[in-house]
């Protein structure tokens, strides 16, 4: 069952989250803003436990209402349970579009899930987040990716996103060869390994032209126009949170990562 959740401004959706249930466990629990018509869905499931991709506020916006309401337990990362336990201030544009963060606790997450039809495999996928895991259900080759998929053609990171760490969890997800995303933006999606190689080749392309780019001598600002064709406005209104110079500036402190081994040997070499 997958569940959609957005801020509309007159009428229309700003920017959907998307979270799941299956098998008596709910994977995320979508953004605060939705509190009351989530309380009012999942009182209507039997659910055992809570899984969390990330601790992201569109991911564990509902996590307290749900331990207090419910009682059901939530299973996270380590560095998850740490952020939820004392949630950090964040930035305007992402109090309205998701709402709050109320704190909230959880256990930590074993390497596997099982329900009662399923055994879900728990794999760390940062990039996004350090605390990024993705739930990878081989028989069905179920993949559900929190925010590590989002799209292919992706090119603004939020603060603190790590090009490294995305290429690496990308080689990560593709040698599992899934065949469904369930994906935090995007909803089900099929073909997952060839979207998951698509992105990870956009990528991979940007991160060698500004590699070119930069041992040529050209500038930040050059480079951002050329490779990038300048910011996103959007920066401006995340209060410098998001935007096309975090990609940049990634990639150029990574600048050796992206050399023919690493293209060469990916992680399905090394799974």
């Amino acid at each position: 069952m997958e569940f959609k959740a957005a801020r509309t401004v007159m009428g229309r959706p700003i920017y959907c989250s998307h979270f799941f249930y299956v098998d008596n466990l709910l994977i995320d629990s979508g953004p605060h803003n939705v509190s009351s018509e989530v309380t009012t869905v999942l009182k209507t499931l039997p659910i055992n436990k809570v899984a969390i991709t990330h601790h992201h506020e569109d991911h564990t916006g509902n996590c307290q209402l749900i331990q207090k309401e419910l009682g059901i337990p939530i299973y996270a990362h380590p560095e998850t349970i740490r952020i939820m336990a004392d949630p950090p201030k964040f930035q305007n544009y992402r109090r309205f579009m998701w709402g709050d963060l109320p704190y909230a606790s959880a256990y930590p997450l074993d390497n596997v899930i099982n329900t009662e039809r399923y055994r879900l495999q728990v794999i760390h996928t940062p990039g996004h987040s350090t605390d990024h895991v993705s739930f990878f259900e081989p028989t069905n080759g179920w993949l559900f990716c929190g925010d590590l998929y989002l799209g292919e053609k992706l090119t603004s990171f939020m603060a603190g996103e790590n090009i490294v760490d995305h290429l690496t969890s990308l080689q990560k997800a593709i040698a599992l060869s899934p065949k469904t995303l369930f994906c935090g933006l995007k909803g089900r999606l099929e073909d997952a390994e060839e979207r998951l190689q698509r992105k990870l080749d956009c990528w991979w392309e940007i991160g060698c032209r500004v590699k070119e780019l930069y041992e040529a001598d050209s500038n930040r600002k050059e480079i951002m126009d050329r490779v990038f064709g300048g910011e996103v406005l959007f920066y401006y209104f995340s209060q410098s949170n998001w935007g096309r110079r975090f990609m940049l500036d990634s990639i150029i402190d990574n600048l050796s990562f992206f050399n023919a081994d690493h293209k060469k040997n990916p992680l399905r070499d090394l799974a």
